[in-house]
């Protein structure tokens, strides 16, 4: 979903009440904010809870929806906080610290047109990326998964750009490490092609 079509859905939403409008924004969010929500809580059904209360608490609130300047940060942010307070409640763990949140990376490349990834290149970024810390994956996840900016990303962990910039750097030194040892010609082009989108 564009810039643009999202701010038209939350035009129609916020003027017309548009159910369909609203159902466009919940589909287009769903896959990374539910991932986001089950990498933290560790249960499908608690993720797919907060993920619908964070939506329907948008729906509850639509009048508000203008005064938001980014929406996509704004659910990004209140998945984490619901999924962090909903630990909390089940008393699961006393004291949540984002640096524990362990999660796979479902799928690297980053559109259905660019390069066809092998199954052992994947395998091997996936087991590279296995081997960063936990906030270093979380960022890697949000900015070349998610297709988040620096700044959002630093907006909903609530830490610098520059610590963002040396996340990525860092994690994209240790992939591109890994795979220039393992020695193999995963793909035609390079990786660092891949690594740019």
């Amino acid at each position: 979903m564009t810039p643009e079509d999202l701010q038209v859905a939350i035009n129609k939403i916020v003027l017309n009440d548009d159910q369909s409008a609203f159902e466009t924004i919940y589909t287009a969010y769903y896959d990374r904010l539910y991932g986001l929500a089950l990498s933290i809580v560790k249960s499908e059904e608690a993720a797919e809870e907060i993920y619908n209360d964070v939506m329907l608490n948008i729906w509850n609130h639509r009048e508000k929806l203008l005064s938001i300047n980014n929406l996509t940060v704004y659910l990004y942010v209140s998945v984490k906080n619901h999924s962090l307070r909903c630990l909390t409640r089940l008393s699961k763990i006393n004291q949540v610290n984002i640096d524990e949140i362990n999660f796979e990376i479902q799928d690297f490349s980053p559109t259905a047109q660019d390069q066809i990834i092998s199954s052992e290149f994947l395998e091997a970024i996936n087991k590279a990326i296995g081997q960063l810390s936990p906030q270093c994956k979380l960022v890697f996840k949000l900015v070349k998964e998610d297709g988040l900016k620096y700044k959002e990303v630093a907006e909903i962990l609530n830490i610098s750009i520059k610590n963002v910039e040396y996340h990525i750097a860092n994690a994209l030194k240790k992939i591109a490490s890994h795979i220039s040892s393992a020695k193999k010609p995963f793909i035609k082009g390079s990786f660092k092609s891949i690594i740019s989108n």
